[in-house]
């Protein structure tokens, strides 16, 4: 019989096998989003301007519910609104000076808000043709009709003994606020063709008033917002 043929040589540039690909570890959980801040309560004062710039979730308003429990203003204020500041003040009008404890509060909405309309909207012209829109074509929001009533917020001030509400200044899109020498500050809810409210820190606290020119213009600004959102 024939020999058996020889076995193949090795190949001079063996390839190594094929390896599976490593395990790739399990994804990383999304970061937890960092609590509410709580308020400093020294007193009368109910300090939590960083609330100003921030909308709260449902869940977060529990926490924040049970911090300012022990406060007297919840008597003054609405189920379920939140003290973003408050402050012994002195209102001032004409020749009355009354003392008022001032409190800007934030409030839930009852009703979740709408989707927001789509970006590009379309229209026939009058030649035929389908154009695009200039506005929708600016990726700059549009400004809000003037006096613009906003919702999400309160501005109150109460007696401080009887704790009952004497007035509210209600929010709109011309909404401004200045600051004034020794400790005081003015709100315009209606700008500058509105009624100017006066108040007065009772001791002279410049960085306080300060504190409420700032903290209420981000509040108007993200009530803002959220309207344009809507």
């Amino acid at each position: 019989p024939p020999p058996p043929p020889p076995p193949p040589s090795p190949s001079r540039f063996p390839w190594p096998a094929p390896q599976p690909p490593p395990p790739q570890p399990p994804p990383l959980p999304p970061p937890l989003a960092p609590p509410p801040p709580l308020p400093r309560i020294s007193g009368a004062k109910v300090m939590n301007p960083q609330l100003a710039s921030r909308a709260l979730a449902r869940e977060e308003r529990p926490q924040l519910l049970s911090s300012q429990a022990d406060t007297p203003w919840g008597a003054a204020i609405s189920e379920g609104e939140i003290i973003v500041l408050g402050t012994p003040v002195l209102k001032r009008r004409f020749l009355s000076v009354k003392s008022r404890q001032l409190l800007l509060v934030d409030a839930p909405l009852s009703t979740p808000p709408p989707p927001p309309p789509p970006a590009y909207t379309n229209f026939r012209n009058p030649e035929g043709s389908f154009a695009r829109s200039r506005a929708s074509e600016s990726h700059a929001k549009p400004p809000l009709p003037p006096a613009t009533p906003l919702v999400g917020g309160r501005l109150v001030y109460v007696d401080p003994e009887k704790l009952e509400v004497k007035g509210e200044i209600p929010f709109s899109s011309e909404f401004d606020a200045e600051l004034g020498p020794r400790g005081a500050f003015y709100v315009r809810p209606a700008g500058e063709r509105g009624r100017t409210y006066y108040f007065e820190d009772p001791a002279g606290d410049e960085v306080l008033a300060e504190t409420w020119v700032r903290t209420l213009l981000r509040f108007k600004a993200r009530l803002v917002d959220e309207a344009r959102a809507r």
